[in-house]
């Protein structure tokens, strides 16, 4: 766990009137999940948050366990004035976190895709397939590559998830090589997710890990993917998350929620992402204008800043 550093340094003279954030204002049913900032802890991003960090810089103030989990703003392991400026800068809309924007996976099944359509309809990150099962190039995604550099051509913040057939804990240090062989010279600014499901009911058909060998598998590649200095992070619904109920699993990475419903329920261990739809879709129509029925995520955290200032995924 980081440090936190408490460092003296000038207060601003004054404060300029801004806008209020309201976090509380964001759709899809999120609450306070992702209120990284809100430090005053009143569901809000303004001033007075600015100004409770500025205090603490310079030892007028003490925060809870709460609160400092919310006040380094930028992710960079230390609170001082540098996370009180980045609070005004969201307060008066020059900066824009990813944290409660939505956001979409995609793989070579949504076919030539148009990025562009997708930013232009409101979503702010995509979330790339790069290929499924073993380290072969037969099992890369066909259309990653190109998906990547749609998104780096417009900007668009992506991250990547690996499919997983891993039947062993063999099988998923493969994976592990799959995925960062691709990834190699890349650099994402969203997590680097391990696919656990059945969805073609492989696993079931070839002989269904137990849960303990499950826990084992999963831990395999998120301990290969973070150790090559990546972020990792499991995707799973319900079900799944309920067969990997691990608490050193659970706490080692982020957790990306599939959930086709119209609020995430999953409360055992705090969900970083949310898949809240893909051909069923509670909360707004499954899909995109131009693009066609799509899976839709939302991220609780702002992860371009976490990644970026954390050095993960090559940064």
């Amino acid at each position: 766990m980081k440090s936190f550093i408490r460092i003296t340094a000038s207060l601003l003279a004054a404060l300029t009137v801004l806008l209020s954030f309201n976090t509380a204002a964001y759709a899809l049913g999120i609450e306070d999940a992702y209120h990284h900032g809100d430090v005053t802890l009143d569901n809000k991003i303004d001033v007075t948050d600015a100004t409770a960090i500025q205090k603490y810089a310079v030892a007028l103030a003490e925060f809870s366990p709460e609160q400092l989990s919310k006040a380094d703003v930028n992710y960079d392991g230390v609170i001082n004035v540098a996370d009180a400026t980045l609070i005004q800068k969201i307060a008066s809309g020059l900066y824009i976190p990813l944290a409660g924007k939505k956001g979409v996976d995609i793989s070579s099944h949504n076919g030539d895709i148009d990025i562009k359509k997708i930013r232009d309809a409101g979503y702010s990150f995509v979330m790339i397939r790069c290929g499924y099962g073993e380290d072969k190039t037969s099992q890369d995604d066909k259309r990653f590559e190109e998906n990547v550099r749609k998104c780096e051509e417009l900007g668009m913040p992506w991250g990547v998830y690996l499919y997983s057939y891993a039947l062993t804990v063999d099988d998923a240090r493969s994976e592990a090589r799959h995925v960062l062989r691709l990834l190699d010279g890349k650099r994402p600014t969203l997590p680097v997710a391990f696919d656990m499901e059945d969805a073609d009911g492989y696993k079931s058909k070839h002989g269904m890990p137990s849960n303990k060998q499950l826990i084992s598998i999963c831990k395999t590649f998120i301990n290969g993917v973070r150790e090559a200095g990546y972020y990792p992070a499991l995707y799973a619904n319900l079900s799944w998350l309920k067969m990997l109920d691990d608490e050193e699993l659970l706490t080692s990475c982020d957790i990306w929620v599939a959930q086709w419903n119209s609020s995430c329920t999953y409360t055992r261990y705090p969900a970083s992402m949310w898949q809240y739809g893909g051909e069923t879709n509670y909360l707004e129509s499954n899909s995109i204008p131009g693009i066609g029925t799509i899976d839709k995520d939302v991220s609780y955290k702002d992860y371009p800043m976490l990644i970026v200032n954390g050095g993960y995924n090559n940064w």
